[in-house]
């Protein structure tokens, strides 16, 4: 555990209901503009992406819509979106959709100003082993659901085709626009997934190498919204105040994992939702549970304090006890809030063993502030059937 920790913000979040109507004045602060703004069909059909887009048009920004985002944004998703940036001579890129889609837009940011080759050499930019030659266009991230975190981290998750896997391109925000009003028409399993997403994000930050005060604080309150709201909010999409919460839940959780880390339960997320094409969320939702019964021989005292606030009942404080009723408790309300299970989506032992090696060799599994064995990843592994 560290003892000193630097907190902070990467960029400003505007938040509240109604605030994507001043996306252009946003824009317009930054210096910027002409706009590409990348969405997805799915976004684009429900409205909220002209909803931005005439927020831009208004205050007198240029704009191209490029709609063509895909779920855990491939690298050929980033490379025709930066073509046409470049073609547009942009000076912005405006992200409104879900995780995947605000990704897309981060990695645009760099790839259209830098050239493709940046996709090729991934891990060595995330390893501050090679900086860009240009600095990335300006970011403005526009969520649409409330398990993305990308306004409020330094990284965009993409697949790289020639690693075969997820991996982190760093790329800060400009700035974050996050209206709950472009939320009320998640459906339900969207709104379960992504707030399993979110919980895991401030799970993980709790026990990673560089926790701090300041980042469990905003861990807890996210994993209490969590809990109090997304049932809520599942049950009735219009509940405004369940989304405004569960909003506001996923940035904190999103500016906490980003001080401190995610680690093991997102790579093992990362792995199983790459093999066997899963929802990261899902994925999430059925994977944190064995990292708490895990992480607790470590961090008791934490995973004890989130035990209570879901409501876990010890019958003593061993580390092991606290694991396992904690875990218990994250398991039920997983299952609560209506996300399938990984055997009901056909994994078995065998196949989610299958990704051991791939999370064991994940850097990003190594960032938990404590020891594990590649043993211990076979029954985290196991643990996730439940």
């Amino acid at each position: 555990m560290m003892n000193y920790y630097p907190y902070f913000q990467l960029a400003p979040v505007l938040f509240g209901r109604g605030v994507a109507g001043q996306t252009g004045e946003v824009v317009k602060k930054l210096g910027c503009g002409n706009a590409l703004l990348v969405t997805d069909p799915g976004v684009a059909a429900v409205g909220a992406a002209e909803t931005v887009r005439a927020a831009l048009a208004a205050a007198g920004v240029a704009v191209t819509v490029w709609d063509q985002a895909q779920m855990d944004c491939p690298e050929q998703t980033v490379r025709d979106a930066a073509a046409v940036a470049r073609a547009q001579k942009v000076d912005c890129v405006v992200g409104v959709g879900g995780g995947s889609v605000l990704d897309t837009a981060k990695a645009v940011a760099a790839v259209s100003v830098n050239g493709d080759g940046v996709l090729g050499e991934m891990p060595l930019y995330l390893a501050g082993q090679k900086q860009y030659a240009v600095p990335p266009l300006a970011v403005i991230e526009v969520p649409t659901t409330s398990g993305t975190r990308s306004q409020s981290t330094f990284v965009a998750v993409v697949t790289s085709d020639a690693l075969d896997c997820k991996i982190g391109l760093p790329v800060h925000p400009a700035y974050g626009v996050v209206d709950p009003l472009l939320t009320r028409t998640v459906p339900q399993d969207i709104t379960a997934y992504t707030g399993m997403d979110a919980f895991s994000h401030a799970n993980e930050a709790l026990t990673e190498q560089k926790a701090s005060r300041h980042s469990d604080l905003l861990a807890y309150e996210a994993i209490r919204l969590i809990r109090d709201d997304l049932p809520m909010a599942i049950a009735d999409g219009s509940n405004m105040e369940a989304r405004e919460n569960l909003a506001f839940a996923s940035n904190i959780a999103g500016i906490s994992f980003n001080e401190s880390g995610t680690h093991i339960g997102h790579s093992i997320a990362h792995a199983l939702g790459h093999v066997y094409h899963l929802p990261h969320g899902v994925c999430c939702a059925n994977v944190t549970p064995a990292v708490i019964a895990f992480t607790a021989r470590t961090y008791p005292e934490k995973m004890k304090k989130l035990g209570e606030l879901m409501g876990a009942v010890f019958s003593s404080d061993a580390p092991a006890e606290i694991g396992r009723a904690a875990a218990k408790a994250v398991r039920e309300f997983a299952a609560r809030v209506g996300g399938p299970t990984f055997r009901q989506l056909g994994l078995d032992e065998e196949k989610v063993l299958a990704v051991r090696d791939a999370v064991w060799n994940d850097a990003l599994a190594h960032a938990y502030g404590g020891s594990f064995t590649l043993e211990d990843v076979e029954q985290m592994l196991l643990d996730t059937l439940g």
